[in-house]
């Protein structure tokens, strides 16, 4: 490992989010009677608990880093970086309207869709680069499926379908929902032993790196968000610096089981988080740091 020594800086992040807007349709035409009155109120009352998703809460929901789970119906199954993608991203200073980057195994697709409700309108022709792939069976159908889409469907906060205009089923998207992951973070067991060493990380799944102290080193790596599989996330490429220390062994205990990560979960509280191996079982567990541990 190379010696590599840096700063940490700590963000707090915070999430927000909008409120519904409500529409009334309430008729105008005024009451005649008692019996009227009592009617219009009650159809007034249930006309206003339906609501409609302001814009800004649906631009939110379906911004960020999509996988394509399923093309045409055909279920995609490629893994690592090759994995057919879509990244949507609010355009600035334009109300309504997203910018899309597709990915389709080898070539990346570029443009925009104007969102009203639940409909999607291009806005012009994607624009896609011209490698040549050897291996990218998807590429076609991805391509194919983005031209096509005409309305949305979100089914969950992390799963949203996409339509043509005769209402099929052109995509499935998943998104990873590793927010939960953002922060500063005490290891408090390593293969579900407790540890008394001060091993101290700081993981920015958005910038795909982490940092901290592994007990005595310094340590500093990426992180590659896997989208084959639901919190799917592993640490690669991790450097550190090379003091002896009393309780080594700890160290390399925690960084062999880093370099196992395969997926994560979220603890019994917000304050709390596991790192599982391929097999789905705890390597790691992990309690968020006080303001006070952060600064010790």
């Amino acid at each position: 490992m190379r010696i590599n020594t840096f700063i940490s800086a700590i963000a707090i992040m915070a999430l927000t989010t909008g409120c519904s807007i409500l529409r009334n349709n309430q008729s105008k035409t005024p009451p005649t009677t008692a019996s009227s009155t009592a009617t219009n109120n009650t159809a007034t009352t249930q006309t206003s608990k339906t609501e409609t998703p302001a814009l800004d809460d649906i631009i939110d929901n379906m911004k960020g880093e999509w996988s394509i789970v399923e093309v045409n119906g055909t279920k995609v199954t490629v893994n690592g970086e090759n994995h057919p993608k879509i990244t949507l991203n609010p355009a600035e200073s334009r109300t309504g309207v997203m910018e899309v980057i597709g990915f389709n195994g080898c070539n990346y697709l570029n443009g925009m869709w104007n969102i009203k409700e639940n409909k999607i309108t291009p806005s012009g022709e994607f624009i896609s680069t011209l490698k040549a792939c050897p291996d990218a069976p998807y590429e076609f159908a991805v391509s194919k499926a983005i031209n096509e889409v005409a309305s949305y469907k979100l089914t969950d906060a992390s799963n949203m379908s996409l339509l043509s205009s005769d209402g099929r089923v052109v995509m499935k998207l998943h998104k990873q929902n590793l927010a939960f992951l953002n922060g500063a973070w005490k290891v408090t067991a390593i293969e579900g032993k407790a540890i008394t060493a001060k091993i101290k990380i700081v993981i920015d799944v958005e910038e795909k790196r982490v940092h901290g102290n592994a007990g005595c080193n310094l340590i500093n790596g990426e992180i590659i968000v896997n989208l084959d599989k639901g919190n799917g996330i592993e640490f690669k490429n991790l450097a550190t610096s090379r003091m002896i220390c009393p309780d080594i062994a700890t160290e390399q205990a925690f960084l062999l089981a880093l370099e196992n990560v395969d997926t994560a979960a979220e603890g019994e509280t917000p304050n709390q988080a596991v790192l599982k191996d391929n097999d789905g079982k705890t390597i790691l567990s992990l309690t968020r740091l006080s303001p006070d541990e952060i600064a010790d």
